[in-house]
């Protein structure tokens, strides 16, 4: 058996050969908004079909929350087959800079003992990037100002003569207009539309989301074609969500890991020109209260 000592189950006795082979990358780096992903192939070795429990080890440094197998933890393998396991790293902001570790770990499901880990993958925890000073407060507040002296300057101007109509100014559109919206509880593997606003039985069947079971009120993962696009963001409004996923790069993340609050999660549709936001949480019971809008956009 392979990997770092203290690793899950009590592995297999020198009689028995190891039921999988697992290999990875040694390190792993964390972009500047300190997540990354390793990908590690799983083989079996059995000589049969066997069903493979995927188990994410954190090591000196790093907490369970923070890792997430991408897809089912377990999967099927045929005969001499292999499967790419995807581990998803985020840590959370408030966490000090650093270094830590971890390891992924297959399982037979039938006998969880003969578990088989990875190599040992460490990465570097950068220094949590500054918040910028909300400067528009301030120029909003200071036109605020301005516009109620400039009110009062002229009434106290005008306020002897006969009033003047004025025009009224046509108002600014909010955004585009609402496609859809609704709520749903998502129960950990929820599948969802949020074109249509209903949960799909059958992966594949016109998802746009997908929640995933672990750490803190679970995970949010975006399904569609073509690069997801996925964000936290700080309000629940159309300009918020086109501005933080108005990017191109393939290797951005797709999984946010949803803390036990309510956040808001920002989805920009890879097959429409839409763009949602749902807000989610925090926990009740075993699922997430979601409510969601959905913006049509040209």
């Amino acid at each position: 058996m392979s990997g770092g000592e203290g690793f899950g189950p009590v592995g297999p006795s020198a009689a028995e050969a190891a039921p999988f082979s697992v290999t990875g990358p040694a390190q792993l780096r964390l972009g500047a908004s300190r997540t990354g992903t390793a990908s590690f192939t799983v083989s079996n070795t059995t000589g049969r079909p066997v069903r493979a429990r995927l188990i994410v080890q954190p090591g000196a440094g790093a907490d369970a929350s923070w890792f997430a197998v991408a897809g089912e933890s377990e999967r099927a393998l045929p005969v001499a087959g292999t499967a790419t396991v995807d581990v998803t790293v985020t840590v959370p902001e408030k966490t000090a800079a650093g270094t830590a570790s971890f390891t992924l770990g297959a399982a037979l499901e039938e006998a969880p003992d003969r578990a088989v880990s990875g190599p040992n993958v460490a990465f570097d925890i950068p220094a949590a990037a500054r918040r910028r000073f909300p400067w528009w407060i301030v120029i909003v507040v200071v036109a605020v100002l301005l516009l109620a002296g400039g009110g009062l300057l002229i009434w106290n101007l005008t306020r002897s003569g006969a009033p003047e109509p004025t025009s009224s100014p046509s108002p600014t559109p909010a955004g585009p207009p609402v496609f859809a919206s609704g709520e749903f509880t998502a129960e950990p593997n929820t599948y969802f539309d949020l074109d249509t606003g209903t949960v799909i039985a059958v992966s594949g069947s016109g998802e746009d989301v997908y929640f995933y079971p672990g750490g803190g009120s679970g995970e949010l993962g975006v399904v569609g074609q073509g690069p997801p696009r996925l964000a936290v963001v700080d309000e629940p409004t159309f300009a918020d969500c086109e501005a933080a996923t108005d990017y191109d790069d393939i290797n951005a993340q797709n999984v946010v890991l949803l803390p036990d609050r309510e956040t808001y999660v920002c989805v920009r549709f890879t097959d429409q020109q839409r763009r949602a936001v749902m807000t989610i949480g925090p926990a009740e019971g075993t699922g997430l209260h979601v409510a969601f809008t959905t913006w049509e956009r040209d």
